[in-house]
């Protein structure tokens, strides 16, 4: 697979200003609950980012565009398996290629972890994150009914790492919202 340094710089060409990874810190959570306020009709609390924090399994790296967060991605490292909890970019940043570039690198760490699947649950109707993860290789393995608080269902999507090359391919397609 491999991300390349080429290809996430050209993330930062289609912005304003160059855009870098970070861990997410405890002083970052006021500009993640703003972006996750934007972006789910239920977000999650500040209690459960700042929980994340302390799990030693899990890690929320941000998109940061100067030194303002205009994206995240939270996920788990369990053993062979990547789960992938929570995806967001900010409303006005979306469309930039930012929320396939946080995928990208969860991708790659996990391919150099070892994992052998990386999974994730995404809203049924969330057209633009489904392409975004099916363009990465991803596969629709099943329904959990009523997952989200409105009654929603969640769609259960899982990429082989062993079986798959988990690189898009296609061009950038809209940044999703997802959790």
């Amino acid at each position: 697979m491999g991300v390349s340094f080429d290809s996430l710089v050209s993330v930062a060409r289609r912005t304003a200003e160059p855009v870098r990874f970070t861990p997410m810190r405890t002083e970052d959570i006021d500009a993640v609950m703003e972006i996750e306020r934007r972006s789910f009709p239920e977000p999650w609390t500040p209690g459960l980012f700042l929980h994340e924090l302390k799990v030693p399994f899990s890690k929320t790296i941000l998109a940061r565009r100067g030194e303002e967060i205009v994206g995240y991605i939270c996920r788990w490292l369990v053993g062979d398996e990547v789960h992938i909890l929570n995806v967001a970019v900010r409303p006005e940043a979306r469309q930039s290629g930012i929320g396939r570039a946080l995928v990208a690198l969860v991708m790659e760490e996990a391919e150099q972890s070892g994992a052998g699947v990386v999974t994730l649950e995404v809203r049924r109707e969330n057209d633009a994150a489904m392409t975004l993860y099916r363009a990465f290789g991803f596969t629709e393995r099943g329904v959990r009914r009523n997952y989200y608080a409105r009654g929603q269902d969640a769609v259960v999507m899982s990429c082989d790492l062993r079986q798959a090359s988990p690189m898009p391919k296609k061009p950038a397609s809209p940044s999703p919202a997802h959790h």
